[in-house]
């Protein structure tokens, strides 16, 4: 055998040896599987919370042509198909978890959704019901919902107040509190918003970002300190805490579309993929500080998994090479109308109206989808992410990819039910 023959053999067998390091690697993981997901976060996570609080104002949430690629649960979620923490809950081999405001059949067995459409970071001082896309439900707010969860959950458990047989309910177990896995995914509430609704200015939204990451690090710590329960009649006791907090940064804003609308233009900065480069410096800002928090928090916490999940990191990928996503229109909306991002704030996807004299309904998926191809962008209707990009971030993360520490959650994930409709 002559010396490329023999080079070619050794290369060979080197492969060979590194798949099968790879795959034993691999196969060592434990499977991904925590007892329960809880979320907490805004409209990119929400999965019903702010619709059951203003049915009136959030109706087109449940309504077609939201959820067309996941139409047995999709209700109530604010993009195509699966949100990420759909994506999430199903990779760590639990079911979609159902809003906390939830009256009618929600099964929370496997954890429970705190997040709300229209939730800042921030503290709402002052609110408005009528007050645009805003609610009152705040992280602090989510936070005072869990807290008071854990009693709920405890008073179900417990043989004095509730015994065998009397109430019956589909809640977690408290005692599995510590080994589930909490997702917060927030801020970008706190400066879409500001930005789409005109309150602030491009300059004034970068300087609230020591204020939103500031609240997002206050509940993360609210989550990781153990609180004193005093229950009438009986002992005190501490109830659990989290142990394994996924934190997820902000995708860049000036990608969106709904801000390519209203702030592109001739005068405006764009960067090498077409984004917004003014609006791209606020996203930065906040997830370069937010990774600084994190960073002090694990040193504060040892015993936790504080995990930063970059979003930002994914998005930036597919605008890399959107066709190895399969992803041909990654700044335009799928469902929208109008403009070179095929968006409009005069008829947003949901909603029917004029548009230029002409009469425009996207109210229903019917007899067509809202685009050509769902699957081909990153924004499900100029302000949310998209089934495509939910995906891809959830697989990321949960393979170990665009995640800090090293590894991610160091487990091995079910992609069974990733494309499913069900």
């Amino acid at each position: 055998m002559g010396k490329c023959g023999v080079f070619g053999a050794r290369v060979l067998c080197w492969g060979a040896l590194m798949l099968c390091v790879l795959q034993v690697a691999s196969a060592a993981l434990p499977n991904c599987s925590y007892p329960g997901v809880f979320a907490f976060g805004d409209s990119l996570s929400d999965t019903g919370n702010s619709i059951a609080a203003f049915p009136e104002k959030f109706a087109n949430a449940e309504l077609d042509p939201n959820g067309i690629l996941f139409p047995t649960h999709a209700a109530d979620r604010y993009t195509d198909g699966k949100l990420l923490l759909d994506f999430l809950a199903f990779g760590v081999r639990r079911r979609p978890i159902y809003p906390v405001l939830r009256g009618t059949g929600g099964d929370f067995t496997f954890g429970t959704n705190f997040a709300a459409y229209g939730a800042p970071a921030r503290t709402v001082k002052v609110w408005y019901k009528d007050d645009g896309f805003n609610v009152p439900f705040s992280l602090d707010v989510q936070h005072q919902w869990s807290e008071r969860y854990k009693i709920r959950v405890w008073f179900y458990e417990s043989p004095i107040f509730n015994p065998p047989g009397r109430l019956v309910q589909s809640l977690p177990k408290l005692a599995t509190w510590n080994e589930s896995l909490f997702v917060v995914w927030s801020g970008y509430q706190d400066y879409f918003f500001s930005l789409y609704d005109k309150k602030l200015t491009v300059s004034q939204t970068k300087k609230i970002v020591g204020d939103v990451v500031a609240a997002i690090e206050e509940h993360i710590v609210k989550l990781l300190t153990p609180v004193v329960y005093i229950p009438p009649a009986t002992p005190s006791m501490i109830m659990p805490i989290a142990q394994t907090i996924m934190v997820v940064n902000l995708p860049p804003l000036g990608c969106i579309p709904a801000m390519l609308t209203l702030y592109g233009g001739p005068k405006a900065k764009y960067d090498q993929y077409g984004c917004l480069s003014e609006l791209n410096k606020i996203t930065s800002a906040h997830n370069k500080l937010l990774t600084e928090k994190i960073i002090a928090l694990r040193a504060k916490y040892p015993a936790a998994l504080i995990l930063d999940a970059d979003a930002h990191g994914v998005y930036t990928d597919i605008l890399k090479n959107p066709k190895s996503y399969n992803v041909t229109a990654p700044l335009s909306a799928c469902c929208g109308v109008g403009g070179s991002y095929n968006f409009n704030t005069g008829v947003t996807c949901g909603h029917a109206g004029l548009v230029d004299g002409k009469f425009v309904n996207l109210t229903t998926s019917l007899p067509a989808t809202p685009c050509a191809n769902p699957r081909a962008h990153l924004s499900w209707d100029g302000i949310h992410t998209s089934n495509t990009f939910n995906k891809a971030a959830a697989t990321d993360f949960l393979t170990g990819k665009h995640i800090t520490p090293a590894g991610g959650l160091g487990c091995s994930p079910d992609f069974f039910f990733f494309d499913s409709s069900t």
